[in-house]
């Protein structure tokens, strides 16, 4: 028993680190890019999950990230779907020189190194130069069962947020990253698409009505997400300045990411692209997608409604990917300012571009 509780103790959170020979940052803006780096699991299996890629094409993403990151010389980065932690973020804190926290997010049933899916433990990472200080300031589970670096038991999706508190300009400034539950929007776009496909004559009313419910319980679950990470960022940071960045898995316009923005923080992007999109899920422009997903998509009648739906939705260009900053009375009293903001990541290197998404940058002036 006494194992057990030391185990629950250190499993709190993990720091990795690692010298830098460009640690200092530039003046008074902090450079901040967030991507999801992509898995490569088709999160089907019980004792292994599936894989698209083989080992070497994953190695070759993972080069076409780092010298992407390397020309951007952000001063935070936040990863999302990095696998196998700890590795994964040990071996990116090392090749960028950064020092980092991490939280598995997803691991199966595990007690230490044993486990099932015995490929799966992913999870969020915070990246930050030495100079500015960092260290961990907190954690919360937002869904599914227990998840812990050495623990874990829980059988479907399970997201969370994690903290990281940094120093800079002398005074403090927090970082948080999620990466929110994934389901069809609930748009007005997605129930006509419905109302299409139930008309095929492949479908009863039941399943339509069974997939509405569906959706509805897709955006409820994300709702809830907002609701938690506002709470959890007010009670880390209070009143001091913040970054929060992930994958929302939730377009500008649905009534999760809208819940963010009408209160405390503002969508950088958003911000400065009043009339640009900003896609960071591109169907039609990743090659991971045209090479991988692109026979999962498309009616099929063998699927249930529900299921014909997440494949038609897998195939829209969205914005998912954010980085907000807050306080929002920081910036109207000009003590923050954005200075750029932008999708980067996007173009191949070598012939392979670095993810299923694109990454977000911005540029924050602190006063």
């Amino acid at each position: 028993m006494r194992l057990i509780y030391l185990l629950l103790f250190f499993n709190l959170t993990a720091i990795v680190s690692a010298q830098s020979n460009s640690e200092t940052v530039a003046g008074n803006t902090l450079k901040i890019v967030d991507i999801n780096v992509w898995s490569g699991l088709n999160y089907e299996g019980i004792w292994q999950m599936g894989e698209y890629e083989s080992a070497e094409i994953r190695e070759q993403r993972y080069q076409s990230l780092i010298s992407q990151l390397k020309a951007l010389d952000a001063d935070i980065i936040g990863l999302h779907e990095a696998n196998p932690l700890p590795d994964y973020a040990d071996r990116i804190a090392r090749d960028l020189g950064m020092t980092g926290i991490y939280h598995i997010g997803l691991s199966g049933i595990r007690i230490g190194a044993l486990g099932l899916p015995l490929n799966l433990r992913e999870g969020d990472v915070i990246l930050a130069k030495p100079a500015l200080q960092p260290e961990f300031a907190g954690r919360k589970q937002l869904s599914g069962g227990f998840v812990g670096n050495t623990i874990s038991f829980h059988t479907s999706d399970a997201t969370q947020i994690i903290a990281m508190k940094i120093t800079f300009q002398d005074r403090d400034f927090y970082i948080f990253a999620t990466h929110w539950h994934a389901s069809p929007p609930g748009s007005a776009e997605v129930l006509l698409q419905l109302r299409k496909l139930q008309s095929s004559g492949e479908y009863l009313r039941e399943d339509h009505s069974d997939a509405v419910k569906k959706v509805r319980e897709g955006v409820e679950w994300r709702m809830s997400e907002a609701k938690q990470t506002l709470a959890f960022i007010e009670e880390i940071a209070g009143d001091n300045a913040f970054i929060l960045m992930g994958d929302f898995n939730a377009p500008p316009t649905s009534r999760e990411i809208q819940l963010l923005t009408a209160l405390p923080m503002i969508d950088s992007y958003a911000e400065l692209h009043s009339s640009e999109y900003g896609y960071t899920w591109h169907p039609k422009q990743n090659e991971h997608f045209l090479r991988h997903y692109q026979p999962e998509t498309g009616f099929d009648k063998s699927f249930s409604l529900y299921e014909n739906l997440q494949r038609w939705a897998k195939q829209l260009p969205n914005r998912i990917d954010y980085i907000f900053l807050g306080p929002e009375k920081l910036y109207n009293l000009g003590q923050l300012k954005l200075k750029s903001s932008r999708v980067v990541l996007d173009k191949p290197v070598n012939g392979i571009q670095a993810s299923d998404h694109f990454g977000v940058f911005t540029e924050i002036i602190v006063f």
